[in-house]
């Protein structure tokens, strides 16, 4: 009975928690980040890529067939074109960590994987959903994901600029930070400082208790043998 009421209250605990601003509206700043993160990804992949594509026969203004042309894959707008439908797809990976300075991370929140791991070691977990629709995508990563696909088709032009000039920049910066994001607004492309967690503080406490009481044993040795000294001296 306990152990219910225990768990029951560590559930709506870890659900309030990650429910937290758990609808809100990604920011563009927020898709303009992962965007990049992602094309970015998708590009290095095939990088390295030998294939060589040839354009098709077409007719010009005069009337006249003009010949194929060969070129490199991975200077093609193909590749480009190849990259750009699969970014958006795959923000369907991310998950809201409202327990992480990053709030869009791959994988399952903390929240999620210890009630997970609950539920494998035969705890009865009661979230109100059926099992398999844990992990379902939320609505949030949905909007991100809807989000993406709009900024890639808005913002077309100027992705198809950086591959084709501006390749030796870093697409966040040149994207994000110079052509979508006014100044007021770039503030999730700053690195986050990490979260201190509770063991590390827990060892930072014990280390520090640990010296103390080496310093208390120290002092009151010294104080010892300085004692002795002066009995000795006296006899």
């Amino acid at each position: 009975m306990v152990r219910e009421v225990f768990l029951l209250l560590f559930t709506f605990l870890c659900l309030s928690c990650s429910a937290k601003g758990i609808d809100r509206e990604p920011t563009s700043c927020e898709v303009c980040k992962f965007l990049s993160v992602e094309l970015t990804a998708e590009l290095e992949k095939s990088g390295s890529s030998k294939v060589v594509v040839e354009t098709g026969s077409r007719l010009n203004v005069k009337g006249e067939w003009s010949e194929q042309k060969r070129m490199a894959y991975k200077t093609s707008e193909l590749r480009l074109l190849d990259a750009t439908e699969k970014v958006c797809e795959k923000m369907l990976g991310y998950s809201v960590h409202t327990d992480k300075p990053e709030r869009y991370a791959k994988g399952r929140s903390e929240t999620m994987s210890t009630l997970h791991a609950l539920r494998d070691k035969g705890v009865k977990v009661k979230l109100g959903i059926p099992d398999e629709m844990w992990d379902d995508t939320p609505a949030e990563i949905s909007k991100l994901r809807l989000k993406c696909d709009n900024m890639v088709e808005e913002y077309e032009d100027e992705i198809s600029e950086w591959y084709f000039k501006h390749q030796d920049k870093d697409l966040q910066t040149w994207l994000c930070k110079e052509k979508i994001l006014p100044s007021n607004q770039q503030d999730c492309l700053a690195p986050k400082p990490a979260m201190k967690s509770k063991s590390k503080k827990k060892s930072k406490k014990s280390s520090k208790k640990k010296s103390k009481k080496t310093s208390k044993k120290k002092s009151k040795k010294k104080s010892e043998t300085e004692t002795k000294t002066r009995d000795k001296s006296e006899l």
